[in-house]
């Protein structure tokens, strides 16, 4: 049976080959073709490869164990290199919308687009097929590099995709009305990709930038720790000051449970236990901390505590 990490790797691995061959490929189609949204497709396959790269180190540089100087471990830099993918995203977008705008207000006559056809077509097959295994295995691992690396790739779906379909328009309209140049929408359909590739660049800035300045847990993923110390209940009496945050593809979780103060030592540390390991049942790669407090005791700092009774 294949490894977690062992997965992430191969895939990363693939998806730097995939782009290093997209990459020729557009480029010789682009300059046969003089195709502005096909060499900008090639720049956009760049920045994805640079993006690969940077997942296919993140990836091994997170699985490291925690240090002397990184006790937390080291699961931020998947943080790290996904909030450098998204400016990559937003750059590429930026430099495609410039070239689109040019392309818009100089419209140039454009030779045989039959290879950048079938070049586009062709990406678009590569990058959905690969960023759907990326996908697959950043969800199943929790790593936020592969997951940055999937939404890049899939951008790439959309605008290879959407030059397709231009370039296939422009050749249909040559046929039906030889002498209507229609370069143009070459031009408009980048313009139109480009943005696409902004917003998604921008939306998956701010999503790593969460992991960065701690933000908390997803709701569901709080729900579920809740759900775990209630079922505990009635021996578990309550629990204060939940505080969650995510490092990489790690969870951590720290709480204050309040419980019998006639309990022993023993049997208060073992609930605590108890409430660590269901938590990480449901939710892999979670590291709880907990603080036990006796329920009710006088000397507890002013703060609501959540009970369970």
């Amino acid at each position: 049976m294949t490894s977690p990490l062992l997965e992430k790797k191969k895939a990363a691995t693939l998806s730097i080959y995939s782009n290093s061959g997209l990459i020729i490929v557009k480029l010789i189609a682009g300059f046969m073709t003089g195709s502005v949204a096909i060499i900008s497709e090639a720049v956009h396959s760049f920045l994805d490869l640079m993006a690969a790269m940077m997942a296919w180190g993140a990836v091994r540089i997170s699985e490291n164990p925690p240090d002397f100087e990184h006790p937390y471990g080291h699961g931020k830099t998947e943080n790290i290199s996904a909030l450098f993918e998204a400016i990559l995203i937003v750059v590429g977008g930026a430099f495609i919308l410039k070239e689109a705008i040019f392309g818009l207000i100089e419209p140039r006559e454009l030779p045989s687009l039959k290879a950048g056809v079938a070049v586009m077509f062709l990406s678009t097959l590569v990058n959905y097929l690969i960023s759907r295994r990326l996908f697959q295995i950043g969800q199943k691992s929790g790593s936020e590099a592969l997951t940055a690396d999937a939404w890049h790739l899939r951008t790439d779906v959309y605008a290879s995709l959407g030059v397709f379909l231009a370039l296939a328009a422009i050749e249909i309209g040559r046929l039906i009305a030889p002498s209507v140049n229609l370069a143009f929408v070459d031009s408009a359909v980048a313009g139109l990709v480009s943005l696409l590739i902004l917003k998604t660049g921008l939306t998956l800035g701010w999503d790593a930038s969460k992991g960065l300045v701690d933000h908390s847990l997803p709701a569901e993923d709080q729900r579920i720790v809740v759900d775990c110390l209630r079922e505990l209940y009635p021996s578990i009496r309550g629990f204060r000051s939940l505080k969650t945050r995510r490092s990489g593809p790690y969870r951590l979780i720290l709480v204050d449970i309040l419980v019998d103060g006639e309990l022993t030592v023993n049997q208060a540390h073992g609930l605590g236990v108890q409430f660590s390991l269901k938590v990480a049942q449901r939710l892999p790669k979670t590291e709880v901390t907990f603080h036990l407090e006796p329920v009710n005791h006088p000397q507890l700092p002013a703060l609501d505590p959540t009970i369970m009774d």
